[in-house]
């Protein structure tokens, strides 16, 4: 079985994130460090490796959840309180 990167990126934390919500999903996947193992912060970033069998489905997973959050931003919008309303 061979692994293909689905996804990259600078900080493990965000490569944890990633790693997690696949596996949620029940993708097999695992994480590599691109950089240099005796830096304590690798300078080349890391992977999200999945098997080659599941990498469209990886993927599509991935750009939907980037496609859906794009949508619910909604706008910060005021709302005005109504005291006197509040305190009877």
């Amino acid at each position: 079985m061979s692994w293909a990167a689905c996804w990259t990126g600078a900080t493990a934390s965000e490569a944890h994130l990633v790693k997690g919500y696949l596996e949620q999903r029940h993708v097999p996947c695992v994480l590599r460090s691109d950089g240099p193992s005796i830096y304590p912060v690798p300078a080349f970033g890391f992977c999200v490796l999945v098997p080659d069998e599941w990498l469209r489905v990886a993927k599509a997973s991935l750009d939907g959840r980037v496609r859906a959050a794009g949508r619910r931003r909604k706008p910060a919008r005021v709302v005005a309180l109504d005291r006197a309303r509040r305190r009877a």
